[in-house]
């Protein structure tokens, strides 16, 4: 499956285009996590962030920039680094490593527009704002949140989709309006 193909599946089946996107490049980014000496109790999470971060940022990723794999890449490593630093702050960090990661106004903008997810997302009405955060954020599957919110696996997949629809909306009318 090619980087096109992969934006519109998770963009029109978030659920499997995740699922893709972790079959094709999990093992990749489990490998970059681990070349930053992450501890391997932290791994599986900067993975899981990467991806859910990746996906909320979607509409930020531009093709003509890379690629999806490269883009991938360099956002595990910066998030591995991140949870390094949090840890060891006095500690310098692979100074002599080329860095691929993006300038400080491109993290600054990209920062700005996680933050803009995030209030989007708490915007959301009830059920739909505990479905999207425990689907994108969580990594809970359809079944596990319909067991805790008393509701079937395909409603809570519908009204994922939704959600995520009526986000991208209102993220959009905000960005050109």
């Amino acid at each position: 499956m090619g980087d096109t193909e992969l934006i519109e599946k998770l963009k029109n089946d978030p659920e499997g285009g995740i699922r893709e996107l972790t079959r094709l490049y999990g093992g990749l980014l489990e490998a970059v996590v681990r070349g930053t000496g992450l501890p391997e109790a932290d791994v599986e999470a900067a993975v899981a962030d990467t991806v859910s971060e990746f996906w909320l940022g979607l509409d930020s990723f531009d093709p003509r920039r890379g690629t999806v794999r490269g883009y991938l890449c360099a956002m595990a490593r910066h998030n591995a680094l991140d949870i390094l630093r949090a840890r060891r702050p006095s500690e310098p960090l692979d100074e002599a490593a080329p860095d691929p990661e993006p300038g400080p106004e491109e993290r600054a903008q990209e920062a700005q527009r996680r933050r803009e997810v995030l209030e989007a997302v708490k915007g959301l009405g009830e059920p739909d704002r505990e479905i999207v955060v425990r689907k994108y954020y969580l990594s809970q599957s359809s079944a596990q949140i319909g067991r805790a919110l008393g509701m079937t696996a395909d409603n809570v997949d519908v009204r994922a989709h939704r959600a995520v629809k009526k986000l991208r909306s209102k993220l959009g009318e905000e960005e050109n309006g």
